[in-house]
């Protein structure tokens, strides 16, 4: 049984006989929160479904997106990745390995992040993180380390935009080293399922989502 926060909604559950897995409804970002903290601090592989505002968008845009706004321009994304994985253990992991050498040898100083982790009762780092900075502190994320995903944007409305015609509007993205792997943070607000240790976490809308990655 799933455990979570104290909350005055019920959980509900129900078997997903297609893949003999435990599908939970929540309804609240604490109700995730307390599963996060249940399911531990061993590192696996996670597939999570999102649905984030674009907001590293160019002024001027057709949907009018951005930081400021949180709204008209979507991207939901389905990502197969890892949580619970030590970041300076993978950086030292890549350098060993692409230099030849024994993952003793290696050192390296993780730069300063603007997040903190979450931690268990005996100290052990969660895989969720909050801002350093309480004044600044919008609510919880997930540290995830992607490995692959399938996107597409949308609108408010929830149709879908073609690639194309957001493209032109973005950023483009600095060039990460190779030796540093992928990590994302991503609001616990934003994931609309989850796939973790047997069971399937599903919150509010998820299945508009699943439906923008299914055409």
């Amino acid at each position: 049984m799933v455990q979570c926060v104290r909350d005055t909604t019920p959980l509900k559950a129900k078997k997903d006989k297609t893949m003999s897995k435990t599908v939970v409804s929540m309804m609240s970002e604490l109700e995730m929160l307390g599963f996060l903290k249940t399911n531990g601090t061993e590192c696996r592989f996670v597939a999570i479904t999102i649905k984030t505002p674009v907001v590293k968008i160019k002024v001027g845009n057709p949907w009018n997106a951005g930081a400021k706004t949180e709204s008209g321009l979507f991207k939901v994304s389905r990502k197969l990745g890892i949580i619970n994985a030590h970041y300076n253990t993978s950086v030292r992991n890549r350098i060993a390995e692409h230099l030849g050498v024994k993952l003793s040898e290696v050192e390296y100083e993780s730069g300063e992040t603007w997040y903190e982790h979450l931690t268990t009762s005996d100290g052990k780092a969660l895989p969720v993180v909050q801002h350093k900075d309480e004044t600044k502190r919008e609510g919880y994320y997930l540290q995830y380390f992607p490995h692959k995903a399938t996107s597409v944007y949308c609108n408010d409305a929830g149709e879908p935009v073609p690639d194309e015609m957001v493209k032109p509007w973005l950023y483009k993205e600095s060039k990460r080293p190779d030796f540093k792997p992928a990590v994302i943070a991503v609001k616990l607000g934003n994931v609309k399922q989850l796939k973790a240790s047997g069971v399937i976490v599903e919150m509010p809308n998820f299945d508009e989502a699943e439906s923008l990655l299914a055409d």
